[in-house]
């Protein structure tokens, strides 16, 4: 491989790293002799079938940069998000992840661990933000979502992770409630947020 057909590749993996698939790859005329000859090289690696990253740099990226690389699409949800928002003490042995509901299971690497949350089209980026890494920037759910999360999901994480999750929120001076009586509703954990927080306010 000539020296333009490398600084060409390594301007594609600029343009869309942490992780670039193979179908990317191919859309920018990089054939599977190209990605071979830059494996046998050390130039990239391969995190998972279809999936790779230039090698110097990858070892930088933290975890939820790597998944957002593999996963665009998903949004950093429940344990993750609470974690980043300082809303639970509990520590997360896997990074939450939020995707539509009809997205085919993603085929993901052992490392680092994912856990996958659902949701229709219709709720996925209610209340996504954009929360600014090293490297890049994450889709991240903000406060009051994970709130509503917490009792979506109240049989999969526990009330009383999701009974801590909406105390902490509650006793932060930047809460919103408007907005999250407004989330609680669309995604109808209403009925139950309501009662606490009405409790906590006093």
């Amino acid at each position: 491989m000539n020296n333009d057909r490398l600084n060409k590749i390594i301007k594609i993996f600029d343009l869309y790293k942490p992780i670039v698939k193979t179908v990317t790859l191919r859309e920018n005329k990089v054939n599977s002799r190209d990605i071979t000859e830059l494996l046998q090289s050390g130039y990239i690696i391969k995190v998972k079938t279809g999936c790779y990253a230039w090698a110097d740099e990858f070892e930088n990226y933290n975890d939820f940069e790597v998944i957002q690389g593999i996963i665009p699409e998903g949004v950093i949800s429940v344990f993750s998000a609470a974690e980043i928002h300082e809303l639970t003490t509990v520590i997360p042995t896997s990074i939450s992840v939020t995707i539509p509901a009809k997205m085919l299971k993603p085929k993901l690497s052992e490392y680092p661990p994912v856990e996958l949350y659902y949701i229709s089209n219709k709720y996925l980026e209610l209340g996504v933000t954009y929360y600014e890494m090293e490297h890049m920037n994450i889709r991240l759910y903000n406060p009051e979502r994970t709130v509503c999360d917490f009792f979506k999901y109240s049989d999969k994480v526990g009330n009383d992770v999701a009974l801590e999750v909406i105390k902490n929120y509650m006793s932060r001076k930047n809460k919103n409630i408007q907005m999250l009586f407004e989330y609680a509703t669309k995604l109808r954990v209403k009925k139950y947020i309501k009662p606490y927080a009405e409790a906590l306010l006093w």
